[in-house]
């Protein structure tokens, strides 16, 4: 397709916000949102959000006044002022705003490895049921990411094959024991809110002392299982609050926690007998590995929404 010169939209900035300790920038064309050279900055020691995008345009001589910008932080995205999960920062909107010269789109980093998928680079590994997830037929899919936290995202595709992704945070949401040993180990990570989240359950460290307050004589392989066994139900939960039927995509660190016995333990949950049991056994899940999933994902935001703007404006 053909634009004219002076439609044509500045240089887009990405930035990923969603990692412990540091930020990662790329500039990208919003049209051809290809990432390619990634930044990355230390902020341990930053006071604010503002002097770190500072020192990232200082130190690559960029201007960042006209840019277009998408940021994808580990938090929910609502309201004027956001808290950058993982951080001790707060953005205002209206400032980064005045910053660009315009308003910055902010998303969830679960949501930007969701609209990733758009891009057509992931590879995915069946962890029950056959073949891959077809974004192009109507359905609905649930995907999870666990690693420093637990997030989750709904995939929605709509008639036409249009991709609309929802923003969840069921990680924080009650976990409720089934056993004793989930009732001590739940009440061991709870610190001091009055119940455990799933996503505290869900990011135990298989050497963590909370399992000495719950099963102390469980071997390492039989922590990895319960482990497993837990994201399952999480799963299923997920499936059946969102009707997501059409399957499950699990990221992050997992790779390891769905292998041999914890394949088995995993795939369990969805075999338990329930009122919807025809749908949920039947649902299919997959591993799903990305190439710079954040960045690749606020890069495919930027490209729809600058094509949209172009398009108004021809």
């Amino acid at each position: 397709m053909f634009y004219k010169k002076d439609l044509r939209p500045a240089r887009g900035l990405l930035i990923d916000a969603s990692q412990l300790g540091v930020l990662r920038f790329a500039i990208v064309d919003p049209l051809v949102p290809d990432v390619r050279d990634v930044q990355q900055i230390n902020v341990n020691n930053i006071a604010t959000f503002t002097d770190a995008l500072q020192l990232y345009a200082q130190e690559n001589s960029v201007s960042l006044r006209g840019l277009h910008c998408v940021m994808a932080v580990a938090s929910v995205t609502s309201g004027p002022t956001i808290a950058i999960g993982r951080t001790r920062w707060t953005i205002v909107r209206s400032g980064l705003g005045a910053i660009f010269g315009h308003p910055v789109k902010i998303i969830n980093n679960v949501a930007a490895r969701a609209m990733a998928l758009n891009a057509g680079n992931a590879a995915f590994e069946s962890l029950r049921g056959r073949g891959a997830p077809n974004f192009g037929r109507e359905g609905r899919y649930a995907m999870i990411n666990v690693d420093q936290g637990v997030g989750c995202a709904v995939i929605d595709v709509d008639g036409s094959g249009r991709m609309r992704i929802l923003e969840t945070e069921p990680g924080h949401t009650d976990f409720f024991p089934t056993s004793d040993v989930e009732a001590r180990i739940a009440e061991a990570v709870k610190g001091s809110a009055r119940f455990a989240s799933w996503e505290k359950m869900l990011v135990i460290d298989r050497h963590s002392s909370a399992w000495s307050a719950g099963s102390p004589t469980a071997m390492v392989g039989q922590r990895h299982r319960f482990l497993a066994a837990l994201l399952g139900r999480f799963a299923v939960n997920l499936v059946n609050v969102y009707g997501a039927w059409q399957g499950v995509l699990i990221t992050g660190h997992t790779a390891n926690l769905l292998k041999g016995v914890g394949r088995s333990a995993f795939n369990a949950a969805f075999d338990e007998p329930c009122h919807f049991s025809r749908l949920v056994t039947a649902c299919p899940a997959w591993h799903v590995e990305q190439k710079q999933a954040v960045l690749t994902g606020a890069a495919q935001c930027l490209g729809q929404d600058m094509a949209l703007e172009v398009s108004a404006a021809a």
